[in-house]
């Protein structure tokens, strides 16, 4: 008898996961990207309720809900409920695939995260946010200190996240919490004399390649990361297919058009080259993956 209740108890171990994951993926739609090698990045232990010194540090964290991951000791994932768990997921999979380009297990940036994880604590900590509906992470907004980075909601406009919409944001993110500050010459706002990035946006709304809304033009916290992202959906191998429409042409006139944003932005270009080449910057979206695991679509490049 002793044998086989050692046989059940394993493969109830074995099996729980199992149904999890399955619960999981009920609850999530679309395209989702899986990281190869997660182990260096999150264990993907959630935390429920939030962790006390996570709300110590600041007590209005205490309304978000009351589901946490650790990411590389650098940033929480924060759900709304258990519900959001499937989100969680993929955000962590999406943000790995972005600083883990080569999908090594490693970042890519060994000493950007370095750094990073030697200074993070409670107090620091970057948040990632995943409600149920957009208006939960909005009633945030205002309050000092944050208590997010970046939001998204599982629903919106009736429709489930999209993965375009986690790599958008996420590239975001990373633009404006990390690349910024690691390198003002290539990032920096509002410097003097203006970095590559901030130089070409500028250049960009004069010369009308890009036009976007007027408030948004006029803060260059919001300009440089939206014509950026714009930018990167042409340079990065992946921006394509069912809910990869933004940005439209009417918003980035030279979509589609490598060449004529290297004539145009010839430093820019060189800057990007060059950080992909340090792996500072991704060469590719983790969408990318999807795609070469399918089968080449229509318009696709191949990976070099």
């Amino acid at each position: 008898m002793q044998p086989a209740r050692i046989i059940v108890a394993s493969m109830v171990i074995f099996v729980a996961p199992s149904l999890m994951d399955a619960q999981d993926k009920e609850l999530s739609s679309g395209n989702t990207y899986t990281h190869p090698r997660t182990e260096r990045f999150t264990d993907f232990t959630f935390i429920s309720p939030l962790p006390t010194p996570f709300i110590d540090a600041h007590p209005k964290r205490k309304e978000m809900g009351d589901q946490y991951l650790d990411f590389l000791g650098v940033i929480a994932i924060v759900g709304e409920t258990k519900k959001q768990r499937a989100d969680m997921r993929r955000l962590a999979h999406a943000l790995m695939g972005l600083i883990d380009n080569d999908q090594d297990g490693m970042p890519d940036d060994k000493h950007l995260w370095t750094k990073w994880k030697a200074k993070t604590n409670h107090q620091n900590r970057l948040v990632l946010y995943v409600t149920e509906q957009k208006e939960k992470y909005k009633s945030f907004d205002g309050e000092s200190p944050s208590v997010y980075h970046q939001g998204w909601s599982s629903f919106r406009d009736g429709e489930r996240l999209h993965l375009s919409n986690i790599q958008e944001e996420l590239f975001h993110f990373l633009q404006r919490h990390f690349w910024e500050m690691e390198y003002p010459d290539a990032f920096g706002l509002d410097r003097n004399p203006r970095s590559i990035a901030h130089h070409a946006a500028v250049n960009a709304v004069r010369n009308k390649h890009y036009v976007y809304d007027q408030d948004c033009i006029s803060d260059s916290g919001c300009l440089v990361p939206e014509f950026f992202f714009c930018v990167m959906t042409d340079l990065m191998n992946g921006w394509q297919g069912d809910g990869f429409d933004a940005p439209g042409q009417g918003e980035w006139r030279l979509k589609g058009n490598r060449v004529a944003i290297g004539q145009n932005y010839p430093d820019m270009m060189e800057m990007i080259l060059t950080m992909q080449n340090q792996g500072k910057l991704p060469r590719k979206w983790p969408s990318f993956f999807l795609i070469k695991n399918r089968g080449m679509r229509p318009g696709a490049t191949k990976d070099n």
